[in-house]
């Protein structure tokens, strides 16, 4: 490896640690904390497709219960998304953060992906990693009047994929390139939030989350129970479960 390469790698590094820290403080999309979107275990039972969750609640626009619905399906080839998909999607809606929420793609480095999430560096992550996307652009979700519109101050129906475009370069490629091409490519992996998504990060349907605590918490239960209730205790600061 000769000297230029050198620095560009110590720069690539330093970047994806100011990445990392900056993340600590991160937001979460309020639809997406309210609805599980992926089996809370690392693995889905087989030949299962399908999650549903129901429940009710008070719609004030209407001045009525309503039943919510959500509906997530998986592609055949990935499947539905596990516990640590759930992180990763919260990864990227970190990633997003960092821009200001201004542009439905997000340019972004693997490595620095990985630091974000706390990953170890190694081909086992980055492999998972690819996967993860994967399996985000195959999964499909349908609300019924489960997904709130903040511009309308309603819950709506909307179908929709999560992402409608990934686009990776591996690091062994990038470094195959000719040197002209190399800084203008290696850095530009790239995804696409749909649309749904990102008119409402836009419209500001949004909180704060300390994702740094969040990584730090063990089991996939406890994640998804902190960024249920920590949307939920905006309200009330004591909740309770009738059975």
């Amino acid at each position: 490896m000769d000297r230029r390469s050198i620095e560009q790698k110590r720069a690539g590094n330093r970047q994806a640690e100011r990445v990392a820290r900056r993340s600590q403080k991160g937001k979460d999309e309020l639809n997406l904390a309210e609805f599980p979107l992926c089996c809370i275990a690392d693995r889905v039972e087989p030949g299962q497709k399908t999650l549903r969750f129901e429940d009710t609640t008070w719609d004030d626009s209407r001045g009525e219960m309503v039943t919510r619905l959500l509906i997530v399906t998986g592609s055949d080839e990935y499947g539905l998304p596990t516990a640590l998909d759930d992180e990763v999607l919260l990864g990227l809606i970190q990633l997003t953060r960092l821009t200001n929420f201004a542009n439905r793609r997000v340019s972004f480095t693997r490595y620095q992906f990985l630091r974000l999430l706390g990953w170890t560096d190694e081909s086992k992550s980055y492999g998972r990693l690819e996967k993860s996307l994967n399996r985000w652009v195959g999964v499909t979700l349908y609300y019924q009047n489960a997904w709130w519109d903040r511009a309308d101050s309603c819950w709506v129906d909307e179908k929709f994929h999560v992402l409608d475009n990934v686009t990776l370069y591996d690091r062994e490629k990038a470094k195959a390139r000719p040197r002209a091409n190399r800084q203008l490519t290696a850095a530009s992996s790239s995804f696409v939030w749909n649309d749904v998504i990102y008119r409402s990060f836009r419209a500001g349907n949004l909180k704060g989350i300390d994702f740094d605590f969040f990584k730090r918490l063990e089991s996939a239960v406890a994640k998804r129970l902190y960024r249920f209730l920590d949307k939920r205790f905006f309200h009330s600061d004591r909740w309770e479960s009738v059975s």
